[in-house]
């Protein structure tokens, strides 16, 4: 999750936190902080606090849920990297039919004690990503 802190003056602080991710089906790739699928993977969809659907990633870092609708908190359980954390909501509005958008997941340092991991649903965006990190 990004989170961006505007200061307007010495006294106050806005913090943008942004709202559920809205999809029209839920699947993606995770991979490790360098681009590499992420194999054998846990993946939930959880409502209230408890699981309601798993998945695990395959060969290639793919995962995908069938039959979804509604608000879920998507997670990438922790392994050696960092976990991921995202609200989503699933629905079958027109819009979200047509954008045909997948979760990017690109996994955190191990090291990391919160979700540092990143959740992006454009795939030229992922591709940038891994290229930067990859440079360094």
């Amino acid at each position: 999750m990004l989170v961006y802190v505007t200061v307007a003056g010495t006294s106050s602080a806005q913090v943008d936190i942004p709202g559920p991710e809205r999809l029209g089906h839920v699947d993606g790739y995770v991979v490790n902080p360098v681009g590499h699928p992420a194999v054998d993977v846990e993946v939930t969809l959880s409502r209230d606090g408890k699981i309601a659907l798993k998945a695990r990633t395959d060969k290639t870092g793919w995962f995908r849920f069938e039959h979804v609708k509604g608000p879920y908190t998507f997670q990438v359980a922790r392994t050696e990297y960092a976990p991921a954390l995202r609200e989503i909501v699933v629905t079958d509005e027109v819009v979200t039919a047509l954008e045909r958008k997948k979760l990017y997941v690109i996994l955190g340092p191990g090291a990391c004690q919160d979700e540092c991991s990143l959740i992006l649903t454009n795939k030229h965006d992922f591709d940038r990503e891994i290229h930067k990190r990859n440079r360094r």
